[in-house]
């Protein structure tokens, strides 16, 4: 398949994109590794994990010019204030649209800033907006909220200043602790993964000064560990159900997709449908009604562990997700014979039609 012969909901995309390409263009602002000094850090994980590299940027400029799209890139936040001068901004194209990926410092909501300045400014997202993005960065409300839609979640508790928000998981179940405001697997090795017990509170009140926030904690699935890009074409379509290969495995049994993999890109995908093609057909629909639920726009990806014998858990959710090249975002796009910069037009045009640009 080429983006030729692609779905006729990607194509339609594609022609909005084309139609608008001498009138609008993507402004992308970005935190870049030896470019951005972090405003806080930890002393283990470091956030420059979240940050691009020099070549990821180059690909996302050249994606973006190879598929007809005008693209500027701003540095930092800091950057981004300065170009829009007060509403003063200047362009190449008369109406840029934001592809945010600076998320500087430690904390909650802090992919928020420059989503509340365009909205201050009236300037168009190319993704999610600021109320997805601080949801989106908050593991065990995002949880909470698709337990409540009755879609099949770990489950999930919260320990806080030293103190459950509501419950205690029991003694015995398997869980994983995670840093709640974090992403790229900040704080998650292989010691994250243990069994309840009476140290467990001390354990993660050491995790909770580490990382200056609250833990999430949830029932761990041991087995397969699956990422589900989703897009918008009026309303969500996931793309593929797409597995994480750790060293040749897919099966992953008690180990986890964990910070230094995520650092050193040190894993592989495969289309998880070889593996079970009817879970991961419920999959695809669940993350789709996950999408809809938290009112993400597209691109998100709804992440899964999914047991030996077919059981599915959400584990995560991002509105944000990586479309850098080594990704499963890419991976379910080169699958459908789509290129980087094929997506990224889409994203263009999919954003362009949900704002009525014209």
């Amino acid at each position: 398949m080429t983006a030729a012969s692609s779905p006729a909901w990607f194509q339609r995309a594609l022609r909005v994109a084309d139609a608008l390409r001498d009138t609008t263009g993507v402004l992308l602002v970005a935190n870049v590794k030896g470019r951005t000094t972090p405003l806080d850090d930890y002393a283990t994980d470091s956030v420059i994990t979240e940050f691009l590299s020099n070549s990821e940027l180059d690909d996302f400029i050249h994606g973006f010019e190879r598929s007809g799209i005008y693209c500027e890139v701003v540095i930092d936040e800091s950057g981004f204030i300065k170009w829009l001068n007060n509403g003063n901004y200047r362009f190449a194209r008369h109406q840029p649209l934001v592809y945010n990926l600076a998320q500087n410092g430690t904390g909650p909501a802090r992919l928020t800033l420059v989503p509340g300045l365009c909205r201050l400014y009236r300037l168009p997202l190319l993704d999610s907006d600021g109320h997805a993005a601080a949801l989106d960065q908050h593991k065990f409300h995002t949880i909470s909220l698709l337990e409540n839609f009755g879609l099949p979640v770990a489950r999930c508790w919260c320990f806080s200043d030293g103190r459950w928000l509501a419950t205690r998981p029991s003694n015995g179940l398997k869980v994983i602790a995670k840093p709640t405001y974090e992403c790229a697997s900040i704080g998650i090795h292989a010691d994250s993964i243990f069994c309840v017990d009476s140290t467990i509170e001390n354990r993660l009140s050491v995790l909770g000064e580490q990382f200056r926030q609250p833990i999430t904690v949830q029932e761990f699935v041991p087995g397969f560990e699956v990422e589900v890009p989703v897009l918008d074409a009026d309303g969500p379509i996931a793309c593929m159900a797409v597995g994480i290969e750790l060293g040749g495995r897919r099966n992953l049994q008690d180990s986890i997709l964990a910070y230094d993999d995520v650092f050193d890109d040190g894993y592989e995908f495969y289309d998880f449908a070889e593996e079970n093609a009817q879970t991961a057909k419920r999959m695809l629909d669940i993350a789709q009604k996950a999408h809809s639920g938290l009112q993400f726009s597209s691109p998100s990806r709804i992440d899964f562990r999914v047991s030996a014998a077919g059981d599915i858990k959400i584990m995560e959710v991002t509105c944000k997700p990586h479309l850098t090249v080594h990704s499963s975002f890419m991976y379910s796009q080169k699958a459908m014979g789509h290129s980087h910069s094929d997506l990224l037009k889409f994203l263009v045009g999919s954003a362009a039609a949900r704002h009525r640009i014209r």
